[in-house]
């Protein structure tokens, strides 16, 4: 078992743990004071929800969307391409339009405010993932010139040729130890992560099932990068090795 696939295990297992903890809670055990802002409502406005079925609304959003991510987080767990990801977005869907379903049970005099404040939050979290995630799987493009290297887009970088110490073809990728500031999904990487030794902490723009890879390390840097056609992988190594020899 890798090193990621440990660091994924916890994180969402602990995840689950308090999503799980605090569905227990507040359906079995109701603990309302749980429930975010109820114990600042007035006391007839408690009464007033739970008469009117709110606790228990609020109790299956819980319920459902625990039973999702637990589902998620085992098709984490196996080769399914796309399969964490679709399920992070039922689980938000489910969650959000939850939250905007919830307030057909709130007082009548907050009912309109609330359900424009929740549907505006559902609204730009839905932009900001799809968003982040098309961002994220949309290639770089990379230019080679006679004074830099460069790689536009999300995560981009420039490097001047002179500061290139080294230009390789690898036939693996090393592993992958854990994401520091990056997007990861379904084998494609692209940002800062912590690979293992000597690599250390590097960028990389690559699709983990596409062999080779570019190897572009500077003094204080290094990045790895791939396509998923090979030939063009070859070809922006050949294009920058032969830049690079020239300037050395």
């Amino acid at each position: 078992m890798s090193t990621g696939t440990i660091i994924f295990i916890i994180a969402m297992g602990w995840a689950l743990i308090v999503h799980g903890g605090l569905t227990y809670l507040i359906v079995k055990k109701k603990e309302y004071s749980l429930i975010s802002g109820f114990l600042n409502r007035p006391k007839e406005e408690q009464e007033y929800l739970i008469q009117n079925g709110y606790i228990e609304a609020v109790g299956k959003i819980l319920k459902v969307s625990f039973y999702l991510f637990a589902t998620t987080f085992l098709v984490g767990l196996l080769p399914i391409p796309y399969g964490f990801e679709i399920g992070i977005v039922l689980f938000l869907i489910v969650l959000l339009g939850g939250l905007i379903w919830l307030q057909k049970y709130e007082i009548p005099q907050k009912r309109k405010k609330m359900y424009w404040i929740t549907s505006s939050i559902m609204a730009v979290t839905v932009a900001l993932v799809g968003g982040l995630t098309i961002a994220g799987l949309v290639d770089n493009e990379v230019t080679v010139s006679h004074e830099a290297f460069k790689i536009s887009g999300m995560y981009g970088v420039e490097w001047p040729i002179e500061e290139i110490k080294s230009v390789e073809l690898l036939d693996t990728l090393p592993e992958v130890i854990t994401k520091t500031n990056g997007y990861a999904s379904s084998g494609q990487l692209k940002g800062h992560f912590q690979l293992e030794e000597p690599y250390g902490s590097g960028l990389l723009f690559v699709n983990k099932k596409n062999p080779p890879y570019l190897y572009v390390e500077t003094n204080k840097d290094f990045l790895i990068l791939n396509r998923k056609n090979i030939e063009d992988t070859r070809t922006i190594y050949e294009s920058l090795l032969k830049v690079w020899e020239s300037k050395n």
